[in-house]
């Protein structure tokens, strides 16, 4: 190798190396369980809060499915002049996605939410979307680096507990949102950051705009230093009782 010769030679392998199928037992299935529950007790004041959720995943290279269902109780009771005043919070949902890789960039999909909340005020609501995926890096990457832009366009359906501030009880929309994801995962740590806007086509006056970025540096091994902001302009709140 160490001689001028070493330019003119060549190894390969007679035979051919076909990939191994990778066998899992789950069939690529991921699930996940987890609840939560918060006592707080005083002469005037207790409260409690329940939470569970439950999620499953399947991620293969062709196709990703993710499916989640949370549910969340919580109770505050306060005596004011000798009377007791409760208050209660129920919320319920389950969303749905699958989405089909087309090539290393592309991929398409639709995604559901079914949800209930009485802090809402909705009763029950239900939103299915199509979306289209653009990976800037390739998917094969995706491990280690991703830049994705996410657009999707939905038909929400809600029916409120209460008259709305617009005076309504149901009503049936279309919404469309634009998202920008990037997520790095480096020696020095991993970044996390999402800018996602979304209007209604019946007022695009009824919008939002958030942020979200979540950022963890490797001071040494073992210290790491996370940092977390948000902002967002929310002007989309059509479920507010008139009350």
């Amino acid at each position: 190798a160490k001689t001028p010769i070493a330019e003119l030679l060549n190894i390969s392998m007679e035979q051919k190396v076909e990939p191994t199928a990778v066998e899992d037992k789950w069939n690529f299935w991921v699930f996940s369980l987890s609840t939560h529950a918060f006592l707080n007790g005083e002469k005037l004041r207790n409260s409690y809060s329940l939470w569970g959720n439950f999620s499953a995943s399947r991620v293969t290279p062709e196709l990703k499915v993710r499916l989640g269902i949370s549910n969340s109780l919580s109770k505050d009771s306060f005596i004011v002049d000798d009377e007791e005043i409760k208050s209660y919070s129920r919320s319920g949902s389950f969303s749905g996605m699958v989405v089909k890789s087309i090539n290393e960039h592309w991929s398409i999909g639709g995604w559901v939410n079914i949800r209930s909340s009485t802090y809402d005020n909705i009763k029950l609501s239900f939103s299915p979307a199509p979306a289209i995926e653009f990976n800037v890096f390739p998917y094969s990457q995706s491990t280690r680096r991703q830049l994705r832009i996410l657009y999707l366009i939905g038909f929400i359906s809600a029916k409120y507990r209460e008259e709305t501030i617009y005076d309504k009880t149901s009503e049936r929309l279309l919404k469309e949102a634009l998202s920008v994801t990037l997520e790095l995962k480096e020696k020095w740590g991993s970044i996390s950051t999402t800018l996602e806007g979304s209007h209604f086509f019946h007022d695009f006056n009824k919008n939002r705009l958030e942020f979200f970025t979540d950022i963890s540096l490797r001071i040494f091994k073992g210290l790491s230093l996370n940092i977390f902001g948000s902002y967002s302009r929310i002007h989309d709140q059509l479920s507010l009782p008139k009350a």
